[in-house]
């Protein structure tokens, strides 16, 4: 068994997630792993974290599915990964780009949440 300390009062933790208003934020591409889908196809899971403004700090998460090509493309792009080649995770990291984000109905069910539409890299 495992204890952690916890040093914060639980009481003054909000029970809910305020979601990012829809707008372009600056953000750095933090980490890029490959996991699977809940249909079992290969998928990477792109964390951004926001850089600048009001929401420093916060995360935003995208999926990639291997199998949709145009959205692949846009990562490789971005990385600058040519086709043919081999795709190095590590290749994303790092990576600053403005990003659209957007609200959209989860497909969970669960309400809505926040959705990166497309995202511009910066130079």
């Amino acid at each position: 068994m495992t204890l952690i300390n916890l040093d914060y009062n639980l009481e003054d933790v909000s029970d809910s997630f305020e979601l990012l208003p829809e707008s372009q934020y600056f953000a750095r591409l933090d980490s890029c792993t490959l996991m699977q889908s809940s249909t079992g196809k290969p998928m990477l899971q792109m964390i951004w974290i926001v850089i600048d403004g009001e929401f420093e700090g916060r995360k935003l998460f995208d999926y990639v599915v291997l199998s949709v090509d145009w959205k692949v493309k846009q990562y490789c792009n971005m990385a600058g990964i040519e086709s043919g080649s081999q795709l190095n995770t590590n290749d994303f990291e790092g990576i600053e780009a403005l990003i659209n984000v957007i609200q959209e109905e989860r497909t969970d069910g669960k309400g809505l949440g926040n959705k990166i539409k497309d995202f511009t890299v910066s130079e």
